[in-house]
């Protein structure tokens, strides 16, 4: 004779088992073109929030979308772009075209990206503790930030291009951004800035932005390996007890390739090479208590002195 609590476990861990055993990966198909079925990316979001099932998703888009996409509290997504998709602001510039928030794991991967150009406005939002990962991505026109990373949230950059955005890589509030593959910010006013507790470590070809290739403040440390070159400024920017590590040939900026004040240092990593910048010399360290390392072998003209 069987024990009545015991078969009324044994009964309970079966249907929880069963239960968990019906929650499987979703994939939706979206096409922007089409009149019928779902024709946006917020139809399909809407599909899987108001869904039973918690599995990870798949959206596939294809066409060019008109539309500010709001991603909430939404795990294990991917938007992936079908033969060149597009995004593209519906605003009047706004608001942001893809935002994430409070939510872990979101792929965002091979779109184009046509963000506003309100002041405000960022192309890719990634916020209040969001993990993002982008790849492949061409993201253009934003006011502010191609691709923001505010909130104590962690973004991942593979292939992704920049370009004509306020700032291409925007990075705030104790977050943290890495590159899987290198990154290029282009045609920006600023290529990447980082301030706040902000941390980089990326592979990047910054150039030709009107105005600092690199700004880092306020407590914020760049790692970055790459070229920094034809930008209108400075090529980096370091200030504010921040930090830079870098592996990366700096050149032909109008301004200095690199710029170190206020409690801030930055270590030379071979073989980098900082020539050819602009006002006559390559790495400058103004007031108050800057510091380098490594740069006697950059072939910089500076007038850092290393004890």
């Amino acid at each position: 004779m069987s024990h009545p609590k015991l078969g009324l476990s044994l009964c309970l861990t079966v249907v929880l088992m069963g239960a968990a055993g019906t929650v499987g990966a979703t994939t939706l198909s979206v096409n922007c073109a089409a009149k019928d079925g779902l024709h946006s990316i917020g139809a399909a979001l809407r599909v899987l929030q108001n869904g039973e099932g918690h599995g990870p998703s798949t959206i596939n888009v294809s066409g060019a979308c008109h539309e500010n996409v709001v991603i909430q509290s939404l795990d294990r997504l991917t938007l992936n772009a079908v033969n060149g998709a597009s995004v593209s602001d519906a605003s009047g510039g706004t608001l942001d075209v893809i935002l994430i928030q409070d939510s872990r794991d979101v792929s965002v991967t091979g779109f184009t990206i046509n963000a506003g150009s309100g002041g405000t406005a960022n192309g890719v939002d990634c916020s209040e503790y969001s993990i993002c990962r982008l790849s492949g991505n061409i993201v253009q026109g934003a006011g502010n930030g191609g691709v923001a990373v505010f909130a104590a949230s962690n973004a991942t950059l593979d292939g992704d291009t920049l370009q004509s955005n306020g700032v291409g890589l925007l990075v705030r509030t104790g977050s943290t951004v890495r590159s899987g593959g290198p990154i290029t910010a282009r045609n920006n006013g600023q290529g990447i800035n980082l301030a706040r507790d902000a941390t980089a470590a990326i592979q990047a070809n910054i150039t030709n932005n009107s105005g600092v290739g690199a700004v880092v403040r306020f407590n914020s440390t760049l790692d970055l390996t790459g070229s920094i070159s034809a930008n209108e400024s400075a090529g980096v920017f370091i200030s504010e007890a921040s930090a830079a590590r870098l592996t990366a040939t700096i050149s032909g900026n109008n301004g200095p390739g690199v710029l170190i004040q206020d409690l801030s240092m930055v270590t030379f990593l071979s073989p980098s090479t900082v020539t050819g910048n602009g006002g006559g010399t390559d790495v400058v360290c103004g007031p108050q208590y800057s510091a380098t390392r490594g740069v006697k072998d950059t072939g910089a003209i500076t007038n850092c002195i290393e004890q």
